[in-house]
């Protein structure tokens, strides 16, 4: 009967220990995604900065 309880004692803790860390890491994927997804638009906009000042520059060539 004690091997019993120890049984479900120590899957008891593991369930519990593993749901917390689960718990933990899908707060670390989540904040990734979103890290990820900001940094993604960052380069976009960055491009059509880039592109928009390209544009500018070829259009008004400097006199020398």
């Amino acid at each position: 009967m004690n091997i019993t309880y120890y049984l479900v004692g120590l899957l008891t803790g593991i369930s519990i220990s593993t749901f917390f860390v689960g718990k933990e890491l899908y707060k670390y994927y989540i904040k990734y995604k979103v890290q990820r997804k900001e940094l993604e638009r960052m380069l976009k906009l960055n491009d059509k900065i880039h592109k928009l000042h390209n544009l500018k520059s070829n259009n008004n060539p400097k006199l020398t």
